[in-house]
């Protein structure tokens, strides 16, 4: 029981971290002069739908979000330990290179793997907004 009770402990504790981490990447973009059209909540979680910016924009904002989970895990870890691992976690979990992660955004951004506009058409999940 003490073990559901800590899974379902830190499912709740990822909301206001996912929440937070797209908060991260609305507010840059809108100080890169990026449009926000659409915040919204899938099966998977939250996602962003904006504009197109230029590259060092979407390097910026696909890096603002798992910055905000690196921000909170590291001021937060004497008063609230268990939220900073979650967000800790939030923040190596999309900085992964897997599909639709900040990390892929990041590294296509950069000139590695996919290109950035490969990744455009998809909306994001997880908190992540597309990269143009």
């Amino acid at each position: 029981m003490n073990l559901f009770l800590g899974i379902l402990f830190a499912m709740l504790l990822g909301i206001p971290a996912m929440l937070l981490h797209e908060c991260g990447h609305i507010s840059v973009a809108l100080l890169c002069g990026v449009r926000v059209k659409k915040v919204g909540l899938s099966m998977t979680g939250l996602y962003t739908i904006r504009e197109p910016g230029p590259r060092w924009a979407n390097l910026c904002i696909s890096l603002a979000g798992p910055l905000i989970n690196l921000v909170l895990a590291v001021s937060l870890r004497d008063a609230m330990p268990f939220f900073a691992w979650v967000n800790l976690i939030a923040c190596v979990y999309n900085l992964l290179p897997i599909p639709n992660s900040d990390g892929t955004r990041v590294l296509a951004l950069l000139g590695y793997g996919k290109t950035a506009g490969a990744q455009k058409a998809r909306p994001a999940r997880l908190g992540q907004s597309p990269a143009a």
